[in-house]
């Protein structure tokens, strides 16, 4: 079972696995100034999946775009490093579980989707 604290966290930063996937490559190498093309090349993602998490991570406050156009992990505060830092040990020791609740979170592109065609009482 995730704690609540952190399951809330996981679902308002991380919205799949390849986001986990790379939020634990880049917490992984603090220090290391990351290209899309190399966070593609270690996940075998998408450039424009890798583009879009990297978005999402800005906005998050968990990445920062440096000037010359790559990426570093970068948490905005103490308590966001801590989340973080939290969920990467839990992935590592229970992947599974973590995956799982991923996946059991709501998507809201596709309850949006959804939504358009149920038909509404007059």
């Amino acid at each position: 079972m995730i704690p609540e604290h952190l399951s809330t966290f996981l679902r308002a930063t991380i919205k799949s696995v390849w986001a986990l996937d790379l939020l634990v490559l880049m917490k992984s190498a603090p220090d290391h100034a990351w290209t899309v093309a190399s966070l593609n090349d270690r996940l075998r993602a998408s450039t424009s999946l890798v583009e879009e998490i990297l978005g999402s991570f800005i906005r998050q406050g968990l990445v920062a775009q440096e000037p010359d156009g790559t990426y570093r992990y970068a948490p905005a505060d103490a308590r966001t490093e801590a989340q973080a830092s939290e969920l990467a040990r839990l992935y590592a020791e229970r992947p599974l579980g973590v995956i799982k609740e991923i996946m059991s979170a709501p998507n809201e592109k596709l309850h949006s989707f959804v939504d358009a065609f149920r038909l509404k009482k007059d």
